[in-house]
């Protein structure tokens, strides 16, 4: 089965699933999302429930691989108080020009995508020249401890979404040709908010 079928079979369930994450996250998303700013790309909308977080007035390109999980955003998109506009679309074959869009917002999001540093060469390309990458992730520990236990999780998140737990995203950001301007925890080592430029 697909990402995206797989996306499209849990849409419904997904808001329940990351109720806690949502709440424990609230604060510092806010704060991260400060940064956004011109024309954004937000890549991965899902259900969009961190678009309470945003700042008012922006204008967002919303992409997500999954049809379900787009309509499961709509109410939150109609709420927010800016401009967004709903595209299905992989971020590994961006149909946008090159440089066309000022800030790329990713969020929990690049553990899913099967082919993550073509994705993030995708980003790379259509991102203006001086705009910046946006990343909430999480991503494998450094602790042995935690880093055996998500390894473990990942026999249920891959069969489940097609998440991968052990991914290396601040290296992935790298091999794509970024330049990492900031990688900072948020909760132990395993979620993180990365700031790059291309």
């Amino acid at each position: 089965m697909s990402v995206r079928e797989k996306y499209n079979r849990i849409a419904r369930f997904y808001d329940f699933l990351k109720t806690g994450d949502t709440r424990r996250w609230e604060k510092s998303q806010r704060e991260f999302f400060r940064k956004l700013q011109g024309k954004v790309l937000y890549v991965g909308i899902g259900p969009g429930p961190e678009i309470a977080n945003f700042p008012p007035g922006l204008d967002i390109v919303a992409i997500d691989l999954s049809e379900k999980m787009m309509e499961q955003s709509q109410r939150r998109v109609d709420a927010y108080s800016g401009n967004v506009r709903l595209v299905n679309m992989n971020v590994e074959d961006l149909g946008f020009a090159d440089g066309v869009f000022d800030c790329v917002l990713a969020v929990c999001v690049f553990c899913t995508v099967e082919a993550p540093v073509q994705g993030l060469q995708e980003v790379r390309r259509v991102l203006k020249p001086g705009g910046k990458l946006l990343m909430f992730e999480h991503v494998l520990s450094q602790n042995p401890v935690y880093a055996l236990i998500l390894k473990g999780m990942n026999l249920v998140t891959q069969r489940l979404s097609g998440t991968y737990l052990d991914r290396n995203t601040a290296a992935n950001v790298e091999k794509a040709g970024f330049r990492i301007k900031s990688n900072r925890n948020v909760y132990l080592d395993i979620v993180k908010t990365i700031e790059a430029n291309p």
